[in-house]
C-alpha cells in the first residue's frame, strides 16, 4: 500500500462537473487500494458535504481557503500579464504550497497525484515523484480557440497570447512529472507534440469513465422525442458548442423538425444562453439535480463541439442510458467511438438537421447506436475497472521506488 497525496484545485463534490467527476471515482479507486490524503482549495463551509464524503471513502482532506474577491481580480491581472497563465495562475496559493510541503515531510507520502495540470507546480515543489492527470491538453483548447474564426479578433489574440504562455508552462511540468495521466490516444499524441523532446515521462491512457448501474436505471422523464445537451456551461469550449448550435445549425434542424425541443442542461449559463431561453423551442435549464430525466425518453444527445480536449463524459453517459449520439469529430475524439455503429457524426446544419431527423424516421437506428454505445461503454469504460488499473499501475510503477 502506497501513501498518496492528492492535490486537487477543488473538492470533488457535488459531481455537477466533468472535472468532478473523473476526480471523484479515480479518487475512489485508489482509497480502495492505498492511503489517500488530500489538500485540496476550498470552503469549509460550502465544502461541508464533499469533505464528509472524502471521509466516507477512508481519505483524510487538508483543505486551504480561496483567494477573496480581491485576490482573483490580482490572480486575473498576472495571468494576462504573463507569463504564468490564468488558467494556471487562478490555481495557485502560498498556502497550499506550504501545506504540501508539509505533509510530504512528516507523512512519509510515496507520491503526489496532482488533479489537472493546475495541481502540478505543487506536485513540482515536492521533490517526490509525482503524477500529472492531463483531463485535457490545456495547450490545444487555448489553441483552437485562438483558431477559431467564429470569436472576435481580440478574443483570439488573447487565447493566442495565454496559449502561448501555456505551452511553455504545461510542457516544463509534464516533463519533470514521473507520470502523465491522459484520457486519450489522442491526448497522448498531443502530449509528444507538446513535448517535442522536453522530456518523455512515462504516459498512461487512463480513459474517463461512466457509472454504468447509475445512469442505466430507470426513472422518471422530462421530455420525449427532444435532443439536450448536457455539461457545465461556464466552461468555455461548452458554452462556445451551444451558442454555434443555436446560431447556426439549430434553425435549419428546427425547419427540418417543426416543434423539435432543446434541452441546455448544465450550471451556471451565462447572459448570452439564457436570453435564449424559451425562444425557438429551446430550454435553458442551469443547475439541476439529476441530468438523467433530460436524459429519457431522448431522441439524441447533440454533441456539437468545435473546441475541448479530453474525453467527452456526457457522451459516455448517453451511452450507459442508451440514448443515441449525434456528434462533431472533436466532440467524440478520444473516444473508440464508430460513426455509424456507436453514432452519428455531423458538422454542418444540413448533417444535424439529417442524422437527427433519420433518428426520428427510423426508431430502429436510434436503438441499434443506442445498444451498441452501451456495449461499449459496459466493455471499455466502466469507472470501476478504469479506478482499478490505475491503483495497480500506481502499484507497478512506484510502489519499489518506496521501498515497499
Amino acid at each position: 500500500m502506497l501513501h498518496v497525496l492528492f492535490a486537487a484545485p477543488q473538492v470533488p463534490w457535488p459531481l455537477d462537473t466533468g472535472g468532478k467527476i473523473r476526480t471523484h471515482y479515480l479518487l475512489r479507486a485508489l482509497a480502495r487500494r492505498h492511503r489517500v490524503t488530500v489538500v485540496a482549495l476550498g470552503d469549509p463551509a460550502a465544502d461541508a458535504d464533499g469533505l464528509r464524503v472524502l471521509r466516507e471513502m477512508g481519505s483524510d482532506c487538508h483543505l486551504v481557503r480561496r483567494p477573496g474577491r480581491v485576490g482573483r481580480l490580482l490572480q486575473l491581472a498576472q495571468g494576462v500579464a504573463g507569463p504564468l497563465p490564468y488558467n494556471i495562475r487562478k490555481y495557485q496559493s502560498i498556502a497550499l504550497h506550504r501545506r504540501v510541503l508539509e505533509l510530504t515531510r512528516r507523512g512519509a507520502v510515496d507520491l503526489v497525484h496532482c488533479d489537472h495540470i493546475h495541481m502540478a507546480p505543487a506536485g513540482a515543489i515536492s521533490r517526490l515523484p509525482f503524477v500529472v492527470d492531463q483531463h485535457n491538453i490545456e495547450t490545444v483548447i487555448w489553441d483552437r480557440f485562438a483558431r477559431d474564426r467564429e470569436e472576435p479578433v481580440h478574443k483570439r489574440l488573447l487565447f493566442r497570447q495565454q496559449a502561448f504562455w501555456l505551452r511553455r508552462v504545461e510542457r516544463a511540468l509534464c516533463a519533470r512529472a514521473a507520470m502523465v495521466l491522459l484520457c486519450s490516444e489522442v491526448d497522448r499524441q498531443a502530449l509528444d507534440d507538446l513535448l517535442d523532446g522536453a522530456g518523455r515521462p512515462e504516459a498512461r491512457v487512463v480513459p474517463n469513465g461512466v457509472d454504468l448501474e447509475l445512469f442505466s436505471a430507470p426513472g422518471p422523464a422530462e421530455g420525449s422525442g427532444h435532443v439536450f445537451f448536457t455539461g457545465s456551461m461556464d466552461w468555455a469550449p461548452n458554452e462556445n458548442a451551444v451558442l454555434t448550435f443555436l446560431d447556426e445549425m439549430w434553425p435549419t434542424v428546427r425547419r427540418r423538425l417543426p416543434g423539435l425541443q432543446l434541452f441546455v442542461v448544465g450550471r451556471n449559463p451565462g447572459t448570452r444562453l439564457q436570453a435564449r431561453h424559451g425562444s425557438e423551442g429551446v430550454r435553458i435549464t442551469g443547475t439541476v439535480p439529476d441530468v438523467r430525466p433530460f436524459m429519457r425518453g431522448a431522441l439524441a444527445l447533440v454533441v456539437p463541439m468545435r473546441v475541448g480536449g479530453g474525453t467527452r463524459l456526457k457522451i459516455l453517459e448517453a451511452f450507459a442510458a442508451r440514448v443515441p449520439v449525434v456528434s462533431t469529430a472533436i466532440g467524440i475524439e478520444g473516444i473508440a467511438a464508430q460513426d455509424g455503429l456507436h453514432y452519428l457524426r455531423a458538422e454542418t446544419a444540413g448533417e444535424f438537421a439529417e442524422r437527427i431527423n433519420r433518428l426520428r424516421s427510423e426508431p430502429a437506428l436510434g436503438q441499434a447506436l443506442a445498444e451498441a454505445g452501451h456495449a461499449l461503454a459496459r466493455e471499455r469504460y466502466s469507472w470501476d475497472a478504469v479506478g482499478g488499473q490505475l491503483a495497480e499501475e500506481y502499484t507497478r510503477r512506484f510502489a519499489r521506488e518506496a521501498g515497499r
